[in-house]
């Protein structure tokens, strides 16, 4: 895997403090208002049982990912969002990196995600597997991927 800039710091944060503010803002910046979406990310989280992930630069939260749990053995990686000005920078990719470790360390032995169309060669290259067909999540086509951990 290709490194971090030195200045990048990957690091869990809890539900409920400004961080997990900043992670609701960032992730509703980049995944629902391109698409017109009034709704917030944070509609979509489950608190009492998510593993949210994320990269600062300093303090400022650049990146995030959470993962949820579905059963004992599988979790699922949601809302992998990078912010604009740190794309290219390896941060998404780091990203993944520390929720297959986190998700390895709880025991878990498969990871799912639901791709955007537009990321599924990113997750094929991480060694991802598209599942079924095709399928339309908040308006937009999706896959659904898989990962022996």
């Amino acid at each position: 895997m290709n490194s971090l800039p030195e200045n990048i710091e990957i690091r869990n944060f809890e539900h409920g403090f400004d961080i997990y503010k900043e992670s609701v803002d960032l992730r509703t910046r980049i995944l629902l208002e391109p698409l017109g979406r009034e709704d917030a990310a944070s509609d979509y989280d489950f608190p009492e049982k998510d593993v949210y992930i994320g990269a600062f630069h300093g303090e400022k939260l650049v990146g995030t990912v959470i993962l949820t749990p579905l059963d004992k053995h599988t979790v699922k990686m949601r809302q992998l969002a990078v912010d604009p000005a740190y794309r290219g920078r390896y941060i998404g990719l780091t990203l993944v990196d520390a929720s297959e470790k986190a998700a390895r360390t709880k025991g878990f032995r498969l990871m799912t995600l639901h791709a955007r169309e537009s990321a599924v060669a990113f997750y094929e290259k991480l060694d991802y597997r598209c599942l079924g067909e095709r399928f339309l999540e908040i308006d937009i086509p999706h896959w659904e991927m898989e990962k022996e951990l």
